[in-house]
This record gives structure tokens, C-alpha cells and sequence, in this order.
């Protein structure tokens, strides 16, 4: 979000008399905001400690998070009807904070949302012969980038079965990162984009945990590289 005003301004935001620090130095008497945002990872790991203790009447508390449950569980019984509102991944949450959009052609946002209205099969545009030039240069099967070796999800031990399998028709899955014997540099991605554009039919789009509409920019590395996303996770992807 940037610090301070910033990043309220530089994305032309209706109200910018919002602030981001991490200096409680500022907070000469925390009651006079009208919205304190509490970061759900910190509260899953430092529990009640140092929470306010005041608060106007005024006043909304906001749990924030854009991370699983499953990783960061939020459990204390302290906490039932301390939040007014929600500001999640989640798409019933009250103010959304994910990691993706969906727009239609011309550039409106549509989704995610618990109702999605897809374009039936006829009523899309052609592919491209241009598009399919493209499709032409591929010539393996399926890749995935993964640095998280024991993951919540068991993604790891799904793609130990899928190797098996292809294995008899002499494919397999191509993993990079610490989790794999190949590399591709975390600082360029324009590269590790390239390859997945130029030789990979399918991309492994694998949360680290099961989670309620949690849907990660993992699925948009295939969508933006011609690639087909398979997608394991605890969403449901319809949406």
C-alpha cells in the first residue's frame, strides 16, 4: 500500500486521508481514528498481546488478512464479536483484498464473486491464427515453480503420483526452484515467464494450503503464458 499517503494518492484513491505506518508513535490517542485495520497474520502469531484497550464507539476494527487460515490460524475466544468488519481474499468479506481480477473485454471488473457469469462457448471470440502459431512451439507437458517443499496442502506428494503417471508416456512434470532439479532466477521472471510461453502445454497452479476462496497469482502465471492452469486448492474455481 506504500507508507504514509502514498500509495492512497498515486493510485488516484476518492479519499486519501488514510495513513500506513508501523510507528505507533503516531498514534497520539488510537480512539480518534475512525478504522484500525489488525493485521490477521500477527494475530495469529502474537495472539491477545498488546491489543488496544480502549476504543469509542465510533470506531471500526477491521481484520485484514490476504493470507490462508490454514497457515495462519486466528483462534481466540477474546476475539468473538471484537471485529465490525472483514477485509479478506474472502468474497463474502465485507471490502475485498485479493490477489486477482477478473474483467471482461472491455476492461471491467466482473469477478471473482459468489455469482459468475461466464461467456458461453459461442459466445467467444475466435482463437487467433496468430494464437495458435504460438501453441505450435510447446513441447512439453506441464511445469511448476515451487520454493515451499512441505506445504500445508500435501501439493508435493500429489505431484510425486502425477510424475508416476506420465511417466508412461514418457512425459513428466518440469519443477523449478528449491523443490526441483531446475532453476529458473527468482529476479527474472520475464525469463521464467518465456519458458512457460514457449515450451509448457500446462502449469501446475498448486495453493500451500486449503482455504475458502483462497486463490493466489499462482494461477495467472499460465493464464498470462498461453498455458493451461491445473489448479489444487481448497476455492471453488467456478467463481
Amino acid at each position: 500500500m506504500g507508507v504514509g499517503q502514498r500509495g492512497f494518492i498515486q493510485r488516484s484513491c476518492p479519499f486519501t486521508n488514510c495513513f500506513v505506518t508501523s510507528n505507533r508513535d503516531y498514534f497520539d490517542d488510537y480512539t480518534k481514528f475512525d478504522v484500525l485495520a489488525f493485521h490477521g497474520p500477527e494475530l495469529a502469531l502474537f495472539g491477545m498481546y498488546d491489543l488496544p484497550e480502549r476504543r469509542s464507539l465510533k470506531q471500526k476494527f477491521v481484520f485484514a488478512s490476504i493470507e490462508s487460515p490454514d497457515n495462519y490460524p486466528v483462534c481466540f475466544s477474546e476475539l468473538d464479536n471484537f471485529f465490525n468488519w472483514t477485509w479478506t481474499y474472502k468474497l463474502t468479506s465485507d471490502a475485498r483484498w485479493g490477489y486477482i481480477v477478473v474483467r471482461d473485454s472491455n476492461n471491467q471488473v466482473i469477478g471473482p464473486n459468489v455469482e459468475m457469469h461466464w461467456l458461453k462457448k459461442e459466445e467467444m471470440a475466435p482463437v487467433s491464427e496468430e494464437f495458435k502459431k504460438k501453441l505450435k512451439t510447446k513441447t512439453r507437458a506441464a511445469a511448476w515453480f515451487v520454493s515451499n517443499c512441505r506445504s500445508k496442502s500435501g501439493r508435493e506428494i500429489f505431484v510425486t503420483m502425477l510424475k508416476a503417471k506420465l511417466r508412461k508416456y514418457g512425459l513428466t512434470v518440469d519443477v523449478y526452484g528449491r523443490c526441483g532439479t531446475l532453476s529458473c532466477p527468482s529476479e527474472n521472471q520475464d525469463e521464467c515467464a518465456k519458458r512457460i510461453a514457449k515450451d509448457y502445454y500446462f502449469y501446475l497452479s498448486f495453493e500451500n494450503s486449503y482455504a475458502e476462496d483462497y486463490v493466489t497469482e499462482k494461477i495467472l502465471h499460465p493464464l498470462q503464458n498461453n498455458a493451461v492452469p491445473i489448479v489444487y486448492g481448497g476455492a471453488n474455481y467456478t467463481r
